[in-house]
């Protein structure tokens, strides 16, 4: 693509850098950024939830899971998998994922992109433009600086906090309408640091602004990098010590010259937890903060050798519910099917040892052994010969380990054998989803894709 196109056609942020009277041109060191605006107000975490799934459904960012790639010893080659077992912050941010990110159009967003819940990137244009203000009132405007930057924001498994990466791309700081000899853009300052929307009192960001000349941050190529944490509540006493944030790049370009002035990116909200149920292979990750603007979606394929035959059962139980069983006296609803819309039926994960999960077992096995509630005609077939000498197992749509299973007074459940090895196989790729995706118990809606 021709890079010029490719310029304009990526999201520009404007700062207007302003001077209150005319005096003589100066240079200074960069400041720190200030708050360009009053602490915003937290919201209520389900409200917070809402309005950054209506997002992620209007950017279309989704978190993209994908069970083929998990292993049979539950370790999965996909990106998600891999950050979230990351136990310290890195240095620089993560690859292949931050190039992958990166690499996108949805980068090039004054949103940004969401690739997954634990990885954030933008790839923009920022413009800085000076004008001054005389006595009388009469604007002048003097000239535009303009960079472009690449920013990344890593969510943690293992820490209350999110850390921020940034840098500017060597070689595009560009000059523009400069045509006074007294004042030389180049040397103008730039600062940029990232902060909590919240205000301190509710989160805090580590680390002083990043500061340089326009012609230095030219000619960088390191990554400057905060940490903003986000502490639970003193007086919260749940499990799960849930915390909704926002945080936003500050930039400031001011000097005694044009003294006013400072900007800031699009909130983008965040939340943080301290649920203790998580863990892995071992190692307890009972803290974190992950990125809420993404469609949190588990995904099977119908192709796929390792768990189709689960894949198919899912896929006639989102679309074609009344063909399956249970046979139910009234029209069956089976909820999970993701649909780009949040408002759609979602499921809730719950405790799988817990009693909705253990009521779930015993509803699926009346359905299964047609017994209970369900007889030989309205519980599931028994085996083939085949299927029984194979070993089949029956299988339940929604999951066990969710709200809306088969003991669920509001939603109906499906019932169906696959293969054994199948069934495994599913569920595993369920249980690494749940980590992965730091789904918490009921807290969390999540949906279910079945792909080709």
């Amino acid at each position: 693509m021709n890079p010029l196109r490719r310029l304009t056609s990526a999201a520009v942020c404007i700062l207007t850098v302003t001077a209150l009277c005319l005096g003589t041109p100066a240079l200074a060191t960069a400041q720190a950024p200030t708050p360009t605006s009053d602490p915003k107000p937290v919201l209520p975490q389900k409200e917070a939830q809402r309005r950054a799934l209506h997002e992620a459904a209007r950017l279309g960012d989704h978190s993209y899971y994908d069970a083929d790639k998990v292993d049979a010893d539950g370790h999965s080659s996909q990106s998600l998998s891999r950050l979230a077992t990351t136990l310290a912050f890195p240095a620089t941010p993560p690859q292949p994922d931050t190039d992958d990110c990166l690499s996108a159009n949805d980068a090039e967003r004054k949103e940004g992109r969401t690739y997954n819940r634990l990885l954030w990137c933008q790839k923009i244009e920022y413009r800085a433009r000076y004008q001054t203000v005389d006595t009388s009132g009469n604007v002048r405007y003097w000239g535009t600086n303009a960079i472009r930057w690449n920013m990344v924001a890593m969510g943690s498994n293992t820490q209350r906090a999110i850390r921020i990466f940034w840098r500017p791309e060597a070689g595009s700081v560009r000059y523009l309408d400069w045509t006074d000899p007294t004042v030389v853009p180049s040397t103008l300052p730039f600062a940029v640091r990232p902060e909590c929307a919240q205000g301190s009192s509710y989160c805090s960001t580590s680390g002083s602004a990043a500061t340089n000349s326009w012609a230095g941050w030219n000619t960088t190529t390191g990554w400057s990098a905060w940490d903003v944490q986000g502490p639970a509540l003193a007086n919260d006493s749940s499990r799960e010590k849930i915390t909704t944030f926002d945080w936003h790049l500050t930039t400031d370009a001011t000097t005694p010259r044009f003294p006013l002035g400072g900007g800031k990116t699009l909130d983008l909200p965040f939340r943080c937890d301290s649920a203790d149920y998580f863990s892995r292979f071992g190692q307890s990750f009972d803290r974190a903060c992950v990125f809420t603007t993404v469609i949190p979606h588990l995904q099977y394929r119908l192709s796929s050798p390792k768990h189709g035959a689960v894949a198919r059962h899912i896929y006639d139980a989102q679309l074609s519910p009344d063909t399956s069983y249970p046979a139910e006296g009234h029209r069956k609803v089976i909820p999970g099917r993701w649909t780009n819309d949040p408002d759609d039926p979602a499921l809730h994960r719950v405790e799988g040892s817990g009693t909705i999960a253990k009521a779930n077992e015993t509803w699926k096995d009346y359905a299964c052994n047609r017994n209970g509630p369900y007889n030989a005609v309205t519980g599931l077939p028994p085996r083939t010969p085949q299927q029984e000498a194979d070993k089949w197992q029956c299988d339940e749509y929604p999951f066990h380990a969710t709200a809306e299973g088969a003991s669920s007074g509001t939603w109906d459940f499906s019932v169906r054998w696959v293969p054994p090895s199948q069934n495994a196989s599913a569920g595993g790729s369920l249980i690494s989803y749940f980590f992965d995706d730091r789904i918490l118990f009921v807290n969390d809606p999540f949906w279910v894709q079945i792909n080709p």
